[in-house]
């Protein structure tokens, strides 16, 4: 008899202790969920041209991402393509002597009318969050600042 109501009130613990965790686990999610996105218009950058950044990352990445990633930088060159969709528009900075890469800046649908403002060929300057280098330097959060 006291074995059983042993093993009951170890079930009742075992339930408790999944139950609270899931609550904890939910609340965790709700707030990630509803995390309201950074907005770097008004956070001063690292003023860098295209070409210097994609080249910092390429020849020395360990270095480059202890001084962009995370960051907040300001990348000037030449437009490149633009993708837009509903909800986001990928802004694509190139310069001459890119061969494979380039400045990729992600702009979410708050600055969407940002990727309207610039057309290919045209020299921009945007802002936004260094995410480090896969093919291309990636920049999240982006926000036009001027031509």
């Amino acid at each position: 008899m006291l074995k059983i109501l042993s093993m009951k009130k170890t079930l009742k613990i075992i339930l408790l202790v999944i139950v609270i965790g899931a609550c904890i686990g939910g609340f965790v999610a709700y707030k990630m969920w509803n995390k309201p996105f950074d907005d770097v218009t008004d956070i001063e950058g690292i003023a860098v041209n295209a070409d210097v950044l994609y080249k910092a990352f390429e020849t020395n990445e360990q270095t480059a991402n202890t001084t962009y990633v995370g960051k907040v930088v300001e990348v000037s060159g030449t437009v490149g393509d633009i993708e837009t969709s509903d909800t986001i528009a990928r802004v694509m900075i190139t310069f001459p002597d890119a061969m494979m890469g380039a400045v990729r800046v992600t702009l979410d649908s708050r600055h969407l009318a940002d990727a309207k403002a610039v057309k290919t060929g045209d020299q921009a300057t945007f802002k936004g969050f260094c995410n480090g280098f896969l093919m291309d330097v990636e920049i999240k959060d982006g926000v036009f600042i001027k031509k």
